[in-house]
């Protein structure tokens, strides 16, 4: 967010900078440093294109290094509420509106509630994500899972 606290996802070290991750459990040995938007990190990133991603940019850079470079693994899990329905924070934009997404099963007459009020969008009936204003937000938590090197 704008304060510097992280949002939901993996983190980790890799020569001195921080950097998100695709996960904290290597494959093999491996894990994939993540660079959403921007220009090319480098030669050795790859860049991917993902025109509909909520809450984020549809250029993704992915970079496959050894796990033993990386070091301070953790991940982050932000949460609050929004109408006593429990979200998901996923990122924050230039107005400061956070992008949220209803966690577990969130009662039909509160996703058309979302819908109505916020504009958001349904994923099959599964749950519901958004934009909102943060001052709509209660609650916020923000969970750091350390995870060893």
């Amino acid at each position: 967010m704008s304060d510097g606290t992280k949002l939901s996802g993996s983190y980790g070290t890799w020569r001195g900078e921080e950097l998100e991750l695709d996960s904290t459990r290597p494959i093999r040995g491996k894990l994939v440093l993540i660079q959403d938007g921007g220009d090319s990190p480098g030669p050795e990133w790859t860049e991917q294109h993902f025109p509909n991603r909520f809450a984020r940019t549809p250029v993704h850079f992915r970079r496959i290094v050894d796990a033993n470079e990386v070091s301070d693994l953790h991940s982050i899990r932000a949460t609050a509420k929004l109408d006593r329905v429990s979200v998901e924070l996923l990122a924050e934009d230039d107005e400061g509106r956070l992008a949220v997404q209803t966690l577990g099963g969130a009662a039909p007459n509160f996703m058309n509630g979302f819908v109505e009020e916020f504009g958001f969008e349904r994923y099959e009936n599964a749950f519901v994500f958004g934009w909102v204003p943060r001052h709509a937000l209660v609650d916020i938590t923000i969970e750091r899972t350390e995870r060893d090197g």
